[in-house]
């Protein structure tokens, strides 16, 4: 009878650990791929529409996507990159879909010697990835 239970207590601390060490680890996931594409010039002095390219959608999951940029004036030295915290944004529609994508931003914020823009993704833990940059002088 002692054997048996002593077996049974064995077996069931087994199956216990092994049910313990299997459990399901997570992957890690794969960002967006996003690309910054030159920007076409809309119908007024200070409009541009910003065009982007969705080369791969990943598989974590986007919150927002769009154009960040920045102006600076004329005798004034450039600091930093475009960056979703301080700068102007243009949002995207969602979906986060692959392909080109092209949006009008005909808001005057975009007028000034210089302009320096890329594309942006929000992911869901609020962490930002950006496209490489562009800038464009006089517009």
């Amino acid at each position: 009878m002692r054997r048996t239970l002593y077996y049974s207590s064995v077996i069931l601390l087994s199956l216990f650990l092994f049910a313990h060490a299997c459990v399901d680890h997570q992957l890690p996931g794969t960002p967006p791929q996003i690309e910054t594409l030159n920007f076409s010039s809309g119908a007024g002095k200070c409009s541009v529409t910003f065009n982007l390219d969705v080369k791969d959608v990943g598989t974590i999951p986007v919150k927002e996507y769009g154009m960040v940029y920045t102006t600076t004036p004329t005798g004034n030295p450039r600091v930093g990159n475009a960056v979703v915290e301080k700068d102007y944004k243009q949002s995207f529609p969602m979906p986060l879909l692959p392909g080109k994508k092209s949006k009008l931003n005909s808001v005057s914020n975009t007028c000034g010697p210089f302009v320096y823009y890329r594309t942006y993704a929000i992911l869901e833990d609020d962490s930002v990835i950006y496209g490489q940059e562009i800038g464009f002088e006089d517009i």
